[in-house]
């Protein structure tokens, strides 16, 4: 769509370096289209986080606003350079890692469930008040590593207090026992597979996220219907699986500490 209204917008400082773009200094706009199911669409480090396709006079070049999942920055980059691999969305997040992938992963599940009502746990996150106070996950990931140096992969991040933030002075890093007597606990008195359609490790950790029976349940048939990992086992337990749980067997998502 041609916007007849909107002036051209000039660039300066770039040279050499086109596709970076900032929230202040937007690329000229020459032609402006939009495209609503772009947004939430992710290419390398970075998210479409607007509708709007700024072109350039000969329709030769077409920039989008992202969001860096890494360090947090908002850009304009080149659509067709992020749909063809030529580019991960943001340069300093993908020159080199600065903390690990495994660590860096289990931030972004933590900032997740803080900050995105999608999520899984969101609401014994999120929705309780619990905040990831730091500014990127690639922050997050620093600090610890100053702090207490790089851990080994097999300890697990923790609060020291459940009901305050995951922020400086509140995480450390213990081994899975201690992290398991640190929080909310999951109750389920009894384990036999015949009750359930996942094994017992995801059943455990949906509960541990706040999901019922039921919904557990829900979830394994919308993984068989959707043909996620694994699907086929998962239809299986559905089908020869005891949906009536007996009265003696205690099923709760948490138990106070």
């Amino acid at each position: 769509m041609k916007d007849s209204q909107q002036p051209e917008i000039t660039s300066s400082g770039l040279r050499g370096n086109r596709s970076r773009y900032s929230l202040e200094l937007p690329p000229p706009a020459a032609h402006i289209s939009y495209k609503p199911e772009m947004v939430g669409i992710r290419f390398g480090w970075v998210e479409i986080i607007s509708p709007e396709k700024r072109w350039n006079k000969t329709w030769n070049h077409c920039y989008v606003l992202t969001k860096c999942s890494g360090c947090g920055s908002v850009q304009w980059q080149n659509f067709g350079n992020l749909k063809r691999g030529k580019s991960n969305g943001c340069q300093s997040c993908s020159r080199k890692r600065q903390i690990p992938k495994w660590l860096e992963k289990r931030l972004t599940a933590a900032k997740q469930r803080c900050e995105n009502p999608s999520a899984t746990g969101y609401l014994n996150y999120g929705g309780r008040g619990i905040r990831f106070d730091f500014s990127s996950v690639t922050a997050a990931g620093l600090y610890l590593i100053e702090k207490y140096g790089l851990p080994s992969r097999e300890l697990e991040l923790d609060r020291i207090n459940n009901e305050k933030d995951y922020g400086p002075g509140n995480l450390r890093f213990v081994t899975h026992a201690e992290n398991n007597s640190n929080k909310r606990c999951t109750v389920l008195s009894q384990w036999s597979q015949e009750y359930w359609p996942y094994a017992r490790a995801v059943v455990l950790r949906k509960l541990s996220n706040g999901f019922s029976r039921d919904e557990i349940i829900r979830d394994a048939e919308t993984a068989v219907f959707e043909k996620r990992k694994n699907w086929k086992i998962i239809s299986a337990r559905l089908d020869f699986m005891t949906y009536e749980m007996p009265e003696h067997i205690t099923v709760l998502p948490y138990q106070t500490n």
